[in-house]
């Protein structure tokens, strides 16, 4: 099969399209003709080696969608020639992977592969920071911070499904504009306004009850003081080629009894499947709709990343092998 892999740790340039074995099909597990492959930040993330020792050659990626070329014994959840996205096990960006059975999920009919790979780790995100996470309840006031991003529109989406009022905050007058179609009641130019102190206003200095933050590294402070008291504050991550680090005023976080969490996916594996279950009705009847940026040939994998860290994009781009 062709792959993007990288024989070093490193940036999108360290990417080659090269030929690669195929990969075995281990216990409980399905192979998948890749269609369509999602890029997220982690990714970046990663390619850089930063989050673990790279196994060299090494083949990034996670979100992906396609057909089932083969199944292993006793599965029975799909089987050969079914549409599914999920999480890839053995990379992403390549022509073929492997997903856990439990984790390829059908495919509604009315959704094209590419927006299946624009499924998984957003929407996942999103659903788990917001209801096993902040638990949101309808009639709150959530914040979606970098609301064109990935993430950010699905959890705009979602936050609005549970009946809750969604701010968001976005980089130009174009995203803002999508936001608002997608269900944001506001949504705030970082680039031209103090979102906290507009957040005060827009709730008549209560602040809002929940804070979905893409970009802890750059907003944090400013979190503590947009949320209310007792506010719940998930920390989803840092933002996309930025520090890993963040600092904040402590004193605030007492006086208001602020919850932070921290989270990821990959502590979530095991509610996969019920989250899948709850999505993809909502996909299937229109409710929630997976957004392609911009789809890219597979080869073309580093530019793709590179418009990623440029911010080119609301919503998901998207490889095709």
């Amino acid at each position: 099969m062709k792959a993007m892999r990288a024989h070093q740790p490193g940036g999108p340039e360290q990417l080659r399209y090269e030929d690669a074995p195929d990969p075995e099909l281990g216990e409980d597990q399905v192979l998948v003709r890749v269609r369509a492959i999602g890029i997220n930040p982690a990714d970046l993330v990663r390619l850089s080696g930063k989050l673990a020792p790279l196994k060299l050659p090494y083949i990034t990626g996670t979100d992906v969608s396609g057909e089932v070329e083969a199944v292993s014994p006793g599965v029975t959840q799909v089987k050969v020639g079914d549409r599914v996205f999920g999480r890839a096990i053995s990379a992403g960006y390549a022509e073929k992977t492997c997903l856990l059975a439990q984790e390829a999920i059908p495919l509604p009919p009315a959704l094209s592969f590419a927006e299946g790979a624009a499924i998984p780790i957003p929407f996942y995100t999103a659903y788990y920071a917001l209801h096993h996470k902040a638990g949101v309840q309808a009639g709150e006031t959530v914040l979606v911070s970098a609301g064109g991003g990935g993430v950010g529109v699905a959890a705009i989406q979602l936050a609005k499904a549970a009946g809750a009022r969604v701010i968001t905050t976005v980089g130009s007058q174009e995203k803002a504009d999508r936001t608002r179609e997608l269900g944001a009641e506001v949504a705030l130019n970082y680039k031209q306004q103090d979102f906290a102190v507009e957040v005060i206003k827009l709730t008549e200095g209560k602040g809002v009850d929940v804070i979905i933050e893409n970009v802890a590294t750059d907003n944090l402070a400013a979190d503590c003081s947009a949320v209310a008291k007792s506010g719940r504050i998930v920390l989803i991550g840092t933002g996309t080629g930025k520090a890993p680090d963040a600092t904040f005023g402590v004193l605030p976080a007492l006086i208001k009894d602020i919850t932070f969490y921290g989270m990821s996916l990959i502590n979530a594996a095991q509610v996969i499947p019920e989250m899948a279950a709850a999505l993809t009705p909502l996909f299937a009847n229109g409710t929630l709709k997976a957004l392609v940026s911009k789809t890219y040939p597979l080869a073309e994998a580093a530019q793709a990343l590179n418009d990623l860290l440029a911010s080119k994009v609301f919503g998901k781009l998207v490889l095709t092998p």
